[in-house]
């Protein structure tokens, strides 16, 4: 799960890097600065863990807080533009800004990266009537001393 969301990450941060130079190629953006320059801030942190997994390794904790800084973002953004700046935002400025899905499918990837667990672990489940049988020796001590 962790390798998938590696992954992920780096496909979001190579679509939000395009989407930002056609951007700002274009020059006719209707975006705020402070929209282009956090989710500069999250494409910058994504190129940095991408690095820094080809030189070491990239822990869990930190793949987490990429995908819960990407989905506050994308909450804020969402917050920001439709309460103080209402605008028409192109196609290539959804993935910048994000839209109502990110924030979900971030939380839920977020969610489940907490929740694998790399270790298999096995109980011992006997049946009622076996569990009956089976009587610690403790128990039979207590019982004779009585």
């Amino acid at each position: 799960m962790k390798k998938f969301m590696y992954y992920l990450m780096m496909l979001n941060t190579f679509v939000a890097a395009i989407a930002l130079a056609v951007v700002f190629i274009m020059g006719n953006s209707s975006l705020p600065s402070i929209v282009l320059a956090l989710r500069g801030a999250l494409v910058v942190t994504g190129v940095v863990l991408v690095v820094k997994r080809y030189v070491s390794w990239v822990r869990r904790s930190e793949i987490t807080g990429f995908y819960i800084a990407e989905a506050a973002i994308a909450v804020f953004n969402l917050i920001f533009l439709s309460v103080f700046f209402p605008v028409d935002v192109s196609f290539f400025e959804y993935a910048i800004t994000g839209t109502l899905i990110t924030p979900i499918l971030n939380l839920a990837l977020v969610f489940l990266l907490r929740k694998t667990n790399k270790y298999v672990t096995f109980e011992n489940v006997t049946e009622p009537a076996e569990a009956a049988q089976r009587v610690p020796s403790q128990v039979l001590v207590s019982q004779a001393a009585k």
